[in-house]
């Protein structure tokens, strides 16, 4: 059985103050797998604490690491190697058994952007999976999958639908925010969108680099009839 972890990147919404993109990830494993994964991202964790200091205690998430949010506001650039955390990520992808695929939709166009990105990720399915995902979206993503099976686009939906889980608590759901916040600075630099003035070019085209490669793939799905 697979389990297929989600994560995502900007809203949903539309209108003033909507982001442009929405990205969702999934990170898939095979369930017999989780030990492995769970205990080889603690281990990187904890060398990342001793190379460039990212507490491994604190939740990975990249969006508050990038800004030096929360618990990273102390992390200063001359401190806090993010180049370092996005090639240590990237090398843990390469590893296999893995698979991480990041749908960014462009919202221009799309008036249901979650149901086109958990669609994108689901519909291909043709073995038993498990799929889990974080707090928030949840409730409405479990109607989403409910109404695309009940309508035959989504012919093997996930076992229970969806599972809810704390991010705090997932260490393969923080991969999966990794390479969402990944996937959104990369559609937002190829569409010459400004994301943050306080997120530094060099650490965001470091996790640009990583949204590609082995046992990741990156699609934009734009609007029909755009390039």
């Amino acid at each position: 059985m697979e389990l297929m972890y989600l994560d995502e990147s900007g809203d949903d919404g539309h209108g003033e103050g909507a982001s442009r993109f929405f990205v969702l990830t999934s990170v898939r494993i095979q369930a017999d797998d989780w030990a492995h994964w769970e205990k080889r991202i603690g281990r990187l964790r904890a060398e990342l604490e001793v190379a460039i200091n990212l507490p491994s205690h604190r939740e990975l998430h990249t969006r508050a690491i990038l800004l030096r949010k929360g618990p990273f506001a102390g992390l200063q650039q001359d401190i806090l190697d993010i180049p370092q955390l996005t090639r240590a990520i990237g090398r843990l992808a390469e590893e296999g058994p893995i698979e991480i695929r990041t749908v960014v939709i462009d919202k221009r166009g799309e008036a249901q952007p979650l149901r086109a990105a958990l669609l994108a990720q689901m519909v291909n399915q043709s073995g038993v999976h498990l799929a889990i995902s974080d707090r928030g979206r949840v409730p409405r993503m479990r109607q989403l999958i409910r109404t695309a099976e009940a309508s035959g686009k989504l012919p093997n939906p996930p076992i229970e639908r969806l599972l809810e889980i704390e991010s705090k608590d997932s260490a393969l759901v923080q991969i999966a925010d990794f390479f969402a916040t990944a996937g959104y600075l990369r559609a937002s630099f190829e569409a010459g969108i400004p994301v943050h003035a306080r997120i530094d070019r060099d650490e965001a085209m470091a996790l640009i680099m990583e949204t590609e490669g082995a046992n990741r793939t990156y699609c934009l799905i734009r609007p029909e009839g755009t390039a």
